[in-house]
């Protein structure tokens, strides 16, 4: 069976199952701080209505992307509005739940969270952290097939122990290999990789095009075929929109890039606002400085500027 390799924000590699994946319900650079006055709108982050759990099932698994800052702590609570912990989650409330470093935290929805949000909403408070993504956990079979857009296929071989030059020593500067204006914030690309028997080690290294790793994003080591999944952050995003994309390594072919856009059919929550609003991105994850019209992200909210 092939692995399925995720690459994610916060320099986070997992191997997963190969009927689950993650679906991006939220992103953004939120700063949190409960130290903020009351009525500060960084006091807390409310990102996920109640609509939003209200459409979910019990049992549904969320994963929220935590990034620290440079304060003395950092500690993080699952609450509703009036700042109660949320059942289950009381234990955490009361020591404060604590990390030091970027964290992944999983949340699984229960009956009497999914109750309690329903009565008296969701916020997260704390100190210390920005939150950065949400995301909940998909089975890979309700995504369909075609749901992937195909760059490229064919058979390249990728090392660098070739001399400069060589075709082979890297992929992303031939025919068809260029896919910078899809590597746009909140995409995924799939990179699908076979490996070289003969070879004594397979690695792949995702770079722009002066050998430097993107952002976030470390090699890639694996001993068969596989399907590598980079989530394109904004970072990554933006390094790539101004030098490029390459695949380097050594011990295996490229067989096919594919991608799957971010979907932003589905948004159910719009606000309006003026343009006085700070740290404003447009959909392809790029900061704008002043939004004209249109659909913006500010804050962490899909906001449209009129």
């Amino acid at each position: 069976m092939k692995k399925y390799l995720f690459l994610m924000m916060l320099s986070i590699l997992t191997v997963t199952k190969a009927n689950a994946a993650e679906q991006v319900l939220w992103e953004g650079d939120y700063n949190v701080s409960w130290e903020l006055s009351d009525g500060d709108e960084h006091r807390e982050w409310k990102g996920l209505g109640q609509d939003d759990f209200a459409a979910m099932e019990v049992g549904q698994k969320l994963y929220f992307y935590f990034s620290v800052t440079g304060d003395t702590y950092h500690k993080y609570n699952f609450d509703n509005w009036s700042w109660q912990a949320l059942p289950g989650h009381e234990a955490e409330h009361a020591d404060n739940f604590g990390f030091s470093e970027d964290t992944k935290v999983e949340f699984e929805l229960t009956q009497a969270i999914k109750d309690e949000i329903a009565a008296n909403g969701f916020a997260i408070h704390g100190h210390g952290f920005h939150v950065t993504k949400v995301s909940k956990e998909v089975a890979d079979n309700d995504t369909p097939a075609d749901s992937e857009e195909v760059l490229w296929t064919g058979d390249f071989n990728v090392s660098w122990d070739l001399p400069e030059g060589s075709p082979n020593r890297e992929w992303g500067g031939g025919e068809g290999q260029d896919i910078t204006a899809h590597v746009v914030a909140g995409a995924k690309i799939f990179i699908y990789l076979t490996v070289v028997p003969e070879a004594e080690y397979h690695k792949c290294q995702f770079d722009n095009w002066d050998w430097k790793s993107l952002p976030g994003l470390e090699p890639v080591e694996f001993s068969e075929d596989t399907k590598v999944t980079i989530e394109v952050t904004a970072d990554i995003a933006a390094e790539v929109q101004e030098k490029g994309f390459r695949l380097h390594g050594h011990g295996f072919h490229v067989v096919k890039v594919s991608v799957a856009k971010p979907n932003t059919t589905g948004i159910k929550n719009i606000y309006m606002a003026n343009r006085k609003d700070k740290r404003c991105y447009n959909l392809n994850g790029q900061l704008v400085g002043s939004p004209a019209k249109g659909l913006f992200v500010i804050d962490g909210r899909k906001i449209i500027v009129r």
